[in-house]
């Protein structure tokens, strides 16, 4: 059995307002909602600053008892590749990891960022920059796709992201990739004619439940632990639809999957 996470890239969006949360859903009730359909969400603002220990228990305080928070590492730290804000990075992802909200860091790289032996230097920076966390690495360039890093990344004990993303010849593939028991599966988009657009342009795509069984198939295949599904086509909701259809259609496989119930749901007393 694969214990199975759903959710998406963030959740505090205005867009969702009509598509997923209620008419007039302000933003500070937008946690305890969402909490009542999906177990775990990536924190996307660390990218953007850095949180101080205060604000992330705060946020797990807030959440129901069981939700998660995968938190995503500040930009200077996977694309300045600058060490200067690791120490109070740290601080505050331990401060949240004890109070048993966190699941992990997420390392996102540009796609400028190659697969070079500083590079990879960086990476093992990073690895023992965190080491009472789970480490996830994405990498956007195609040079990283080697059987060679999946090794090493297994013997550091570093989860590589396995992504969805259209067929670009420059960009890492979609493929479904484990470096250790877990798989971590962002989903963003098929759009190939505006992935080089800005970001609301990429991330604009609604995926179809063939595309969304194609991962469920694959994840049968591969047979992981466990597996958090994260939905990052964020634009008016589509995120929260998708993470919403592929709950259902996993639903439809209960000999190989245990979701993970929504901890601010009725199913959430199953939470354990």
């Amino acid at each position: 059995m694969i214990e199975t996470w759903v959710g998406t890239s963030g959740y505090s969006y205005q867009d969702w307002v009509g598509p997923f949360y209620p008419p007039g859903t302000p933003p500070g009730r937008m946690l305890r909602y969402y909490a009542q359909h999906f177990p775990l969400t990536e924190l996307n603002y660390t990218f953007y600053r850095v949180p101080t220990p205060h604000e992330l228990v705060r946020l797990a305080e807030k959440a129901p008892r069981g939700f998660r928070y995968l938190v995503k590492l500040y930009q200077s730290l996977t694309h300045e590749l600058s060490g200067n804000d690791l120490a109070p990075f740290r601080e505050a992802v331990d401060a949240m990891a004890q109070t048993g909200a966190s699941l992990g860091l997420l390392a996102q790289f540009p796609e400028r960022f190659h697969n070079t032996k500083a590079n990879r230097a960086w990476v093992e920076t990073l690895r023992s920059g965190f080491p009472d966390h789970t480490l996830a690495v994405e990498f956007r360039h195609f040079s990283w796709d080697r059987d060679s890093v999946r090794r090493w990344l297994r013997d550091r004990n570093i989860v590589q992201v396995s992504v969805d993303v259209p067929p670009l010849p420059t960009i890492f593939p979609s493929k479904l990739i484990l470096t250790d028991s877990i798989l971590y599966l962002r989903l963003h988009s098929r759009r190939a004619e505006t992935w080089y657009a800005d970001d609301k342009a990429r991330y604009d795509y609604l995926y179809k439940d063939e595309e969304l069984l194609e991962w469920v198939e694959a994840m049968r295949q591969a047979r992981p632990r466990r597996a958090w599904v994260l939905f990052n086509n964020c634009q008016r909701g589509q995120a929260a639809i998708n993470a919403e259809r592929m709950q259902q259609l996993l639903r439809n496989f209960p000999q190989d999957f245990t979701l993970i119930p929504p901890p601010g749901s009725s199913e959430g007393s199953l939470f354990t």
